[in-house]
């Protein structure tokens, strides 16, 4: 399992709490599944321009999921979203610098995309920063032109969280495999509102029964959805893949 020193090579912005962190792998390889995470450790006052508070140690590892694919060799890119008291994601979105030294160790996870063996329909829904993960397996279908139809419902409070936008809708409309639907939670809009709900689920007219659901993001999300998909749409408990955010 590789365990590197790593440089980030790129930041961009996705909206005003979240970015998409690059890692530069200089050469060295790198082979994961789409949808699995890494362990990113670093020292955060090593720039001098963050303070850990609270007698928290300085030196702070944390999971982040892939949001590239393994085709990209480049680099390791992850999404981050900061939230209310997380000290670690705001210093990943507001503190990291380009340059800055990583450890990163992985890949870890059996939340992933299983090409060889997926059905012929795949639904993707996500919450917040339960795109990333999301984000590589639909990268990953698109760029090897696999011959799965795939739907991804993506929750967010407020229009200007939706990460990655245009990126998944210049996929949709580029291709009759792929399709996206935005909903928020807390803003009205030209576009779906409200939670992800049984007729959200079926209206891309898919088989239920030639699909697999990917779910990734908050517990309390993910625990309704499931919900949704086995007591409202009867699907088998093996066509659920899920990763919980906590």
């Amino acid at each position: 399992m590789p365990n590197y020193l790593l440089k980030v090579s790129e930041l961009i912005d996705l909206s005003p709490t979240a970015k998409a962190i690059r890692i530069g792998l200089e050469g060295k390889p790198f082979n994961f599944q789409p949808g699995q995470f890494i362990m990113i450790e670093l020292d955060m006052e090593k720039t001098g321009k963050f303070k850990v508070k609270g007698g928290k140690n300085r030196i702070q590892k944390r999971p982040f999921s892939m949001s590239s694919t393994p085709l990209e060799q480049k680099y390791l890119e992850v999404t981050v979203k900061t939230t209310e008291n997380a000290f670690v994601s705001d210093y990943f979105v507001n503190y990291l610098q380009s340059g800055e030294v990583v450890a990163v160790t992985g890949p870890f996870g059996k939340f992933y995309l299983d090409e060889k063996n997926a059905k012929q329909n795949i639904i993707l829904m996500g919450a917040g920063s339960g795109i990333s993960p999301l984000m590589s397996m639909l990268r990953h279908i698109h760029q090897k032109k696999l011959p799965i139809k795939t739907h991804i419902i993506y929750s967010n409070k407020t229009e200007n969280e939706i990460l990655w936008r245009k990126e998944m809708e210049s996929i949709s409309g580029g291709s009759k495999n792929f399709s996206s639907r935005f909903t928020l939670t807390r803003e009205n809009w030209g576009g779906t509102t409200g939670r992800i709900n049984g007729e959200m689920i079926l209206k891309p007219g898919f088989n239920l029964n030639e699909t697999d659901f990917y779910l990734c993001g908050p517990p309390d999300f993910v625990k309704a959805i499931e919900k949704i998909l086995l007591e409202e749409l009867s699907v088998s408990q093996g066509s659920i893949k899920k990763e919980v955010y906590n």
